[in-house]
């Protein structure tokens, strides 16, 4: 049976590539002209991956969160999981933020064109560049300290 353990790493790629995916699209929205708000399928689409994203890193977090316990009580140091924590805590609260915006703006019809794209876009950057770091050090604690993984046994 599956752990809990291995539920963070498993869930942890779909608010990434959400996310990115989401940068990439208004990106090329805004390159592009096109619009952003409204119901066209353009602004459909970017309005979804937001809420996706966001909600995608909130289950993560929460299974991240269950992961970190578990690692404590096999003997991690709780200060070795910190930076990654603290990072993931941020996103996922920030991504949450940005899906009820995203969503809302959707829901009611707000114009996001204009310079309101180019905040957008400057906003979705800089999450891009927030849940890279945090995935960096998330990498590190598997990578360099193998963290909740099962080591293989020579034969």
């Amino acid at each position: 049976m599956l752990s809990i353990a291995h539920i963070h790493p498993i869930a942890v790629h779909f608010p990434i590539v959400f996310f990115l995916c989401l940068a990439a699209f208004d990106i090329l929205m805004l390159v592009t002209g096109r619009s952003i708000s409204g119901r066209a399928c353009a602004a459909n689409l970017s309005a979804a991956l937001a809420v996706l994203a966001g909600l995608a890193a909130v289950v993560t977090y929460m299974f991240g969160d269950m992961a970190m316990d578990i690692a404590i009580s096999k003997g991690f140091s709780e200060a070795a999981l910190e930076t990654h924590e603290t990072l993931g805590t941020v996103t996922a609260s920030c991504f949450a933020v940005w899906a009820i915006l995203r969503g809302f703006a959707w829901w009611r019809g707000l114009s996001l064109d204009g310079g309101r794209k180019a905040a957008v876009v400057i906003i979705e950057i800089a999450g891009a560049a927030l849940i890279t770091t945090t995935a960096y050090f998330g990498g590190e604690l598997v990578y360099q300290l193998g963290v909740n993984v099962s080591h293989a046994v020579g034969g």
